[in-house]
């Protein structure tokens, strides 16, 4: 594994390298993944050209991390302040097998009046065999309870999202077809899921969170940073808890995670 720091579009961000030459990319602001490319030098994650990467607004692309609010759910600012944030970058031991990135983000209750709860963050990116684990933790470093969303909001690249299919949202494996525009929350589905494109092949596996957001504009949406037709280029499949939010003592220690794996 090879690690270095670089600047993207302006942006400083951390790059891993893993021994097959699959990479993957992460900003520190927001610690938001924006680019892995499989050992095949194929990008499997979608980011808009028309959103730049050195803010203000948060990037359309690769995996935003939602917290501690879900979209509009709750008086915040949309999807929550952890996509925004400056996260720290925590160097990790090389010697393992598979070394991850490691960042973290650690807020003060007097930051956000809205959401006034100490707590840290982490999110731990791991270059895995054919692919790509992220762990999102939560610890609550407080003197009372909290309650939050989680979400790692995951642009696929799927080439054409109307000939896409994604299996295991639905019961009894039933297809989801994706030829419309879609928004929807799937609660309590274990997975895994398995989504098949015209761009990829992946199957994709979560513990700790307990839901699956499955998101496309469609082509009559009108998104300011996302290019005219950009649309048919991904599907949002977000391993979650939204349905019923986190609950934690204080102490308490959460973590959810997401992997996605090639089989194509």
């Amino acid at each position: 594994m090879h690690v270095q720091t670089l600047m993207m579009e302006g942006a400083p961000a951390v790059q891993l390298q893993g021994p097959a030459g699959d990479t993957v990319t992460v900003l520190l602001r927001g610690a938001q993944v924006i680019s892995w490319v499989d050992a095949t030098g194929v990008e499997r994650l979608y980011r808009s050209p028309l959103s730049p990467l050195d803010g203000p607004q948060p990037v359309r692309g690769g995996v935003p991390v939602i917290f501690p609010q879900f979209s509009g759910r709750g008086p915040m600012v949309r999807h929550g302040f952890a996509r925004t944030s400056l996260w720290e970058w925590l160097p990790a031991d090389a010697a393992g097998a598979e070394p991850p990135l490691v960042f973290r983000m650690q807020h003060a209750a007097h930051e956000t009046p809205l959401w006034p709860h100490d707590c840290a963050c982490t999110l731990t990116v791991a270059l895995v065999p054919a692919g790509l684990r992220m762990t999102l933790a939560v610890h609550n470093t407080g003197s009372s309870p909290l309650s939050f969303h989680a979400a790692l909001h995951t642009y696929l690249e799927v080439g054409d999202v109307a000939r896409s299919t994604l299996t295991g949202v639905l019961p009894q494996g039933e297809v989801l077809s994706l030829a419309e525009p879609i928004d929807h929350l799937f609660e309590s589905v274990p997975g895994p899921f398995a989504l098949r494109s015209p761009a990829s092949a992946l199957d994709l596996v979560h513990e700790g969170f307990t839901d699956a957001v499955v998101w496309n504009p469609g082509p009559q949406a009108v998104i300011a940073d996302l290019p005219a037709g950009g649309y048919a280029r991904f599907l949002c499949v977000e391993a979650a808890s939204v349905g019923v939010p986190v609950q934690l003592a204080p102490g308490a220690h959460w973590q959810g995670s997401q992997c996605l794996v090639t089989t194509a």
